[in-house]
């Protein structure tokens, strides 16, 4: 009789704890749909969203008893379907208390102290700005991951686009763009249109705003304009928010082609709020709306004007890129012959040329003070005092070093496949000859 007593308190214990448990469930989720209904930008949704996420609760949508991660998971996964900005995260009652304490003396006019340098995680990260280079062909690419706020980006970004000012067309990657500031998608675009013809290029809507706010182009640049330089950008299924906002604004402009996979579908920019419960809850309180298409990617994402894996959006941008810069350099110009020897490249790369290991070492040998030898199935290029390069086969007896478009290497066999000498193609200059001395 003990026993069963004993068990029977235990199941009492337990079920107690298990209906607390549901409790604070509940009123967790309680607290959400209030942040939820009071500033979610469309006021009529925002009462029926927090209304039907109290229904579900009330009713265990959302199961038996979880975790406080868990449920914040569950929760994520249940407001995606109404904003794909919506993100529930747990960081636990005292955390968010601290936030919410901090954020109500700020109101108050209790000025928070700041740290010496609040930018210090993007400087880090050179505000988004991964990569920078001038591509084979002539041809500038930016790997943004972000898009900064202008304010202590600007240097930077200016920067970016000054590098790559002399460069024939452009390639933005955001395949791995998260989102980031209006103030930087501004910046960019303009840099790629006409200043003496100012646009609109964005506008919200929000619940504490009377009218539409407009984003416009910018009237002088720092970095100049080129609203007639080819323009591609790469995207993702990952690419979201502000990384969205760059393609979806050029594309309705029919300013840049846009080349990968469609994007991730969240429109709408907002803000983290809190709950004393310990859930933080990424809320939309704005909507874009472009003023040409008069909507927006929600839900939606941006759809690409050439749809190709992301892995291949780079190639894909390349071949059309030098298709197009073929079409506008003279077929005499350096400007032509670079470009062919870019595309050159690309396909050797691609799909490699086989040369077989008797002929590579027909080429072999020293000419002048450049000598060739083979190793591990191609030829190997050491110039006087340098560092041993692999080069790549381009055909024809003809060979390039990877990464560079400046050089070509032509080994002319006679009849007997012997080779007397070596001719150095160097881009836009002409060539020169080297005999061979051993």
């Amino acid at each position: 009789m003990k026993k069963l007593a004993l068990a029977g308190t235990a199941l009492m214990l337990a079920s107690l704890a298990n209906g607390l448990a549901e409790a604070r469930d509940d009123d967790a989720i309680g607290a959400l749909a209030d942040v939820i209904e009071a500033n979610y930008y469309d006021e009529a949704r925002a009462r029926e969203i927090a209304d039907a996420l109290r229904s579900e609760a009330a009713s265990g949508a959302f199961g038996e008893t979880q975790s406080p991660d868990a449920l914040a998971s569950a929760l994520t996964d249940r407001l995606h379907a109404e904003d794909r900005h919506f993100s529930v995260r747990y960081i636990g009652p005292e955390r968010a208390a601290d936030i919410i304490a901090r954020r109500a003396a700020a109101e108050a006019g209790e000025a928070p102290e700041r740290p010496a340098d609040p930018w210090a995680g993007l400087r880090r990260e050179n505000f988004g700005f991964a990569d920078i280079d001038i591509l084979p062909g002539n041809i500038g690419y930016i790997d943004l991951r972000q898009f900064a706020p202008i304010q202590p980006a600007e240097s930077t970004a200016r920067a970016a686009l000054d590098f790559i000012a002399n460069t024939d067309a452009v390639i933005f990657d955001l395949r791995q763009n998260v989102g980031g500031a209006p103030s930087m998608v501004q910046y960019l675009i303009s840099h790629f249109l006409d200043a003496e013809e100012p646009v609109v290029i964005n506008t919200f809507v929000a619940r504490d705003l009377p009218y539409p706010d407009q984003l416009w182009s910018l009237p002088v640049h720092p970095a100049g304009n080129r609203p007639d330089v080819p323009l591609i950008v790469l995207t993702s299924g990952n690419t979201g928010s502000a990384g969205e906002a760059f393609p979806y604004h050029l594309k309705a402009m029919e300013r840049a082609t846009i080349i990968g996979e469609t994007t991730h579908g969240a429109g709408n920019p907002g803000s983290t709020f809190f709950t004393p419960e310990g859930y933080a809850v990424f809320i939309s309180t704005g909507s874009a709306r472009n003023p040409i298409t008069g909507t927006n990617w929600e839900g939606t994402g941006v759809t690409p004007d050439i749809a190709v894996p992301a892995g291949d959006a780079l190639e894909t941008a390349l071949d059309r890129l030098y298709d197009t810069l073929l079409a506008s350099h003279d077929a005499d110009s350096a400007g032509y012959q670079d470009v062919e020897w870019a595309r050159e490249l690309l396909a050797a790369q691609r799909e490699p040329v086989d040369v077989s290991s008797r002929q590579l070492r027909r080429y072999a040998g020293t000419y002048g003070n450049r000598h060739f030898d083979t190793a591990n199935g191609t030829l190997v290029y050491t110039r006087e005092g340098g560092s041993p390069v692999e080069l790549l086969p381009v055909g024809n007896h003809r060979f390039a070093i990877p990464g560079n478009n400046s050089y070509r290497f032509v080994f002319t066999p006679n009849e007997a496949g012997n080779v007397g000498h070596l001719e150095m193609q160097i881009a836009g200059s002409g060539s020169r000859n080297y005999p061979r001395s051993r």
